[in-house]
């Protein structure tokens, strides 16, 4: 009889699962209230707005001014297309110019973090880490021996963190 209850109750839940009318259907949806109306879902309510204007965010209390996208350009500036082989040349050498600075400026914040990193941990902090690590370990392993043992090589790493805090 005990085998039996779990068998039910899991045929249960998968035949409440898989009835067509609790399954999620996220593809359309359609409201009762339209089809009560009469209204047509597939056609959009609204028409499409279509402007040039734009609209713009600003945290001062003075007017932005700029009502279209033709402002947003700087009057006499062309695009890369529109420009002359002599024009695009120095624009392409400008760019290359930046690349290299900007290279160069995060090659020596490398430089400077690497030698930072170089040096490494401190004696006293690796041994600390590894008798904190044997330490842990050998009291999950448990036992009697290994609790001890454990406890021993816990209050090794300390005495070497506290040495290494005290030089600091």
């Amino acid at each position: 009889m005990k085998r039996i209850y779990p068998l039910i109750l899991g045929a249960l839940v998968a035949a409440a699962c898989s009835t067509p009318k609790y399954t999620a259907s996220f593809n359309s949806y359609e409201s009762h209230s339209a089809k009560m109306l009469g209204k047509d879902l597939k056609t959009p309510q609204h028409a499409p707005v279509h402007t040039t204007e734009i609209i713009l965010a600003s945290t001062s209390s003075t007017p932005l001014g700029i009502s279209n996208a033709a402002r947003l350009e700087p009057e006499g500036t062309k695009t890369y297309i529109q420009m002359t082989k002599t024009e695009r040349k120095a624009l392409r050498s400008h760019v290359r110019n930046e690349i290299r600075t900007y290279a160069k400026q995060q090659k020596s914040l490398r430089v400077e973090s690497d030698q930072s990193i170089k040096g490494g941990m401190d004696n006293d902090l690796k041994l600390a880490a590894i008798f904190g690590a044997v330490g842990i370990v050998a009291l999950i392993i448990s036992g009697q021996v290994f609790y001890i043992l454990g406890g021993i090589a816990l209050l090794i790493g300390v005495v070497f963190f506290v040495k290494w805090l005290i030089r600091q």
